[in-house]
């Protein structure tokens, strides 16, 4: 009987512990919570650049047929888009800090055929024959 009731106590006292636990894990979740991951951060904004050039685009009636990848890496960026509209392709370019993007924002020209671009932050277009709606939508994104 003895045992028995050391048994009950026993197992009650590593019930309680048990309990404690998960309240332990719920704060350190809760605060892991609020940790960001910059690489997910860095997308989303990104996407969401590329969503308001694209609303801005709507906004001043310049359509496009299609969002083609473009291979920045070829030129020194992180990543690209080809905006085909019926007046002529947009090229946008995303660049990360570099002596790439350095010498893109002082000669303000890209690739070997020395094509004018534009900049804005680390966002690059290629101005070249666009249009000044174009060029506005592009300029006014931060």
């Amino acid at each position: 009987m003895k045992k028995l009731l050391m048994l009950l106590l026993c197992l009650t006292v590593f019930t309680g512990c048990s309990n404690d636990t998960p309240n332990n894990n719920k704060d350190n979740n809760s605060s892991n919570s609020n940790v960001t991951d910059n690489r997910n951060n860095t997308n989303n904004q990104n996407d969401d650049w590329y969503t308001r050039f694209e609303s801005g685009l709507k906004d001043k009636n310049i359509t496009y047929s299609s969002k083609n990848v473009l291979d920045a890496a070829s030129i020194g960026g992180a990543e690209g888009y080809r905006y085909v509209t019926e007046n002529g392709n947009i090229d946008v370019y995303r660049y990360e800090d570099g002596d790439d993007y350095d010498r893109i924002v002082k000669e303000k020209k890209l690739g070997e055929d020395g094509r004018k671009v534009e900049v804005n932050g680390h966002m690059i277009i290629v101005s070249d024959g666009l249009s000044e709606d174009v060029l506005g939508i592009f300029r006014g994104l931060k």
